[in-house]
């Protein structure tokens, strides 16, 4: 497997493919902002779950080459006034018209395809004479999966590869908690907004570590599947009275969004974790989702229909038997957040001793959860490098 990039030298230091400023130091402050920055091209990091993996792969200049190879490019955010393809080295683009480079976008959001990225693509790819059969777009989105499009769930690999050395919790506390749940919120959405309000507005929030921090995204991010100004049977109101930020920690904004840093009061000290997901009608399991099952947590996921039929396919269990589940089966994003409320109004109305003894009753799920999020991710690997190949 030989993966090339335009600016990779011998020392095994390369830039993404698509950034042309050359002067930008490895992991300086310019790196890391290359994920906000257009054409939103970072590091390839699908090459450090290969080296976890041990599985072999060679890295090239894309001058240097002449046979079949790769050309990965790891998106952060889909522009669609941004021409990638011409941004794609002509040499990439030469070897991809003789059949030997497979151009391979690698994007771990979970956008619905059908918004604008598939339809840019193709004209894209069609105006810069690039062979179908010689491009591949990787992404988080399960509903994207034929032709040249491939799922893989970025954030399950790259949260694995961040803990793989340890830091997480281990022992689950089979003792009395402070609190009932924890629902964490750090970007501001609409339907988040509305959700979250509706938790203060009922107290439910007195029992919980709560928070929202009510930042803004940095890059103008597809917002038409939460629009909720429409909902009719919401008491809209609650927004009238809901003044964030919520804290329930002192740390900074960048450390929020660390995915290294584990508060264990979250999960140690609340039976369940609320987890509101990135969308509320795309497909998309982040490390939200993950963070309570690598810490031996059971959750709620308010978030789009099937994500927990997604996890069930992925491998993991569910909690049917402890909370109320139905939502996951509701296609309506209104009526599937009321029927997250119930189940969190469910959660913060069980006293802390049925909370205690369900916590002792599941608590083979959530050991063996953390084990399979932990076990060994090669077949996964190699099944999406077969399908790129």
């Amino acid at each position: 497997m030989i993966f090339v990039f335009d600016t990779y030298e011998r020392n095994g230091v390369y830039l993404p493919n698509l950034v042309t400023d050359t002067s930008i130091g490895f992991r300086s402050e310019q790196w890391w902002n290359l994920a906000i920055t257009p054409p939103y091209s970072y590091e390839f990091r699908f090459l450090r779950y290969l080296w976890q993996h041990r599985i072999k792969y060679r890295v090239e200049n894309v001058r240097d080459i002449n046979e079949p190879c790769i050309y990965p490019v790891n998106l952060n955010y889909f522009d669609p006034k941004i021409d990638y393809i011409s941004l794609v080295s002509e040499p990439a683009k030469a070897l991809a018209r003789q059949g030997l480079c497979t151009i391979w976008f690698y994007y771990s959001e979970g956008d619905n395809i059908h918004w604008h990225i598939d339809r840019c693509l193709r004209e894209q790819l069609d105006q810069h004479r690039i062979p179908y059969d010689q491009f591949k777009f990787t992404i988080a989105n399960p509903s994207a999966e034929g032709e040249f499009y491939s799922y893989f769930p970025d954030d399950e690999l790259y949260y694995k590869y961040l803990h793989a050395g340890g830091g997480y919790i281990t022992k689950q506390n089979l003792e009395a908690r402070t609190q009932k749940f924890t629902c964490l919120n750090r970007v501001d959405k609409p339907f988040r907004r509305l959700f979250a309000a509706t938790l203060v507005e009922r107290g439910l929030t007195n029992q919980a570590y709560f928070s929202y921090t009510d930042r803004k995204y940095q890059v103008e991010y597809e917002t038409r599947d939460s629009d909720v100004s429409q909902w009719d049977t919401w008491d809209h109101t609650v927004l009238e009275r809901f003044a964030p930020p919520y804290r329930c920690d002192e740390l900074a904004d960048y450390e929020h969004n660390s995915h290294k840093l584990i508060d264990e009061r979250f999960f140690q000290d609340a039976y369940f974790n609320v987890i509101v997901e990135t969308h509320i009608n795309n497909l998309f399991l982040t490390e939200k989702t993950f963070k309570p099952i690598l810490n031996l947590q059971p959750f709620v996921i308010v978030g789009a229909p099937r994500s927990l039929r997604l996890l069930r396919e992925l491998g993991y269990k569910t909690f049917g038997d402890y909370v109320d589940e139905s939502y996951d089966n509701e296609d309506n994003a209104e009526q599937r957040l009321k029927l997250c409320l119930n189940a969190v109004e469910q959660i913060a109305s069980m006293s802390h001793a049925e909370h205690v003894e369900m916590q002792r009753d599941m608590a083979e799920i959530l050991l063996y959860n953390q084990q399979h999020f932990l076990s060994d991710k090669s077949a996964k690997l190699l099944n999406l490098l077969d399908k790129i190949t």
